[in-house]
């Protein structure tokens, strides 16, 4: 072995080393805001005596909101403490700017547009129909904006702790194609303890993630990839009305009914569960492709 190939291999080593030190640290940082953050929260909540209705069993709207808002905060505290460790300044990853805006827009659109088509394919086969509107009057618009902020915020949230840091960090020493396979096998993970989820519902999760890690590669910032998570979950919870990962939350806009197989409907886990989520899944990767034919975060690549 020569001393090129030498000094190469050192420095992959050591920059493998450098990669799982940061992310046991973001990690641990991220896990430590979120439980503090959200003792903090239920203190002040009940102290408050403030107490969410959930009828039937569903979460409220507002818990998730909170939840989220929690993962926001932990996921931008670890990332100030961890993006001071690098040596190199990381790339904006939302930067606040009319193209995000535009991207955002546009994620949010695909998102919906993507839900939509899915559940209109599941009605066709026999699996799902809407019975009637759930919310009416005052109602109506109270949840519409909570879901609205809820999908906004939730998208930011899943994207900026799974999706931020960890994965730019990993494509920076490994490259960015296992980087998306790591970083979505570990959002697939993260919701293995939802209940009513199930191994098809996993699975999609899993290329679900590797579409909005695929988007961020292609784009270069997290904005069109929060744009789709928050336009699934709009669709998704608050427009039709039905399980998300496995989770029921409060403030439908309709009343709608599963029938027929699991495999095909999604079941308890929600559409994401239903086998005709994966070619829809596909199809959105080949328009992804074809939209940005040219990854803007080539420059990560490049330092690998």
């Amino acid at each position: 072995m020569n001393r090129r190939v030498l000094t190469t291999t050192r420095a992959r080593v050591f920059g493998v080393f450098g990669l799982v030190w940061r992310l046991v640290l973001y990690a641990a940082l991220l896990i430590v805001g979120i439980r503090g953050l959200s003792m903090l929260v239920r203190a002040v909540l009940h102290h408050l005596g403030v107490r969410f209705a959930h009828p039937d069993g569903a979460r409220p709207v507002e818990s998730l909101i909170l939840s989220q808002l929690v993962i926001l905060v932990a996921a931008i505290m670890a990332t100030v403490v961890l993006v001071r460790t690098d040596r190199e300044s990381a790339p904006p990853m939302l930067p606040v700017t009319a193209l995000g805006g535009a991207r955002f827009l546009l994620g949010l659109f695909w998102g919906v547009a993507g839900l939509a088509v899915l559940m209109g394919l599941i009605a066709l086969t026999g699996g799902y129909r809407i019975t009637g509107l759930a919310l009416s009057g005052p109602h109506l618009a109270g949840y519409a904006a909570l879901w609205i902020s809820g999908a906004f915020v939730n998208g930011l949230a899943e994207n900026l702790a799974m999706l931020g840091y960890p994965l730019l960090r990993t494509a920076k020493t490994l490259g960015f194609v296992p980087a998306i396979l790591f970083m979505s096998a570990l959002f697939a993970a993260a919701h293995m303890g939802n209940p009513g989820e199930n191994p098809l519902g996993l699975a999609s999760v899993f290329l679900t993630a590797i579409l909005l890690a695929a988007a961020i590669w292609r784009t270069g910032d997290l904005w069109l990839s929060v744009g789709i998570h928050a336009g699934l979950v709009l669709a998704e919870d608050f427009l039709f009305s039905v399980p998300d990962s496995g989770e029921v939350y409060t403030g439908h806009l309709v009343s709608s009914q599963f029938s027929g197989p699991a495999w095909l409907n999604g079941g308890a886990a929600g559409p994401e569960g239903s086998v005709l989520i994966f070619p829809l899944l596909v199809v959105g990767l080949a328009l992804l492709w074809f939209a940005y034919s040219k990854p803007a975060s080539r420059r990560v690549d490049d330092d690998h």
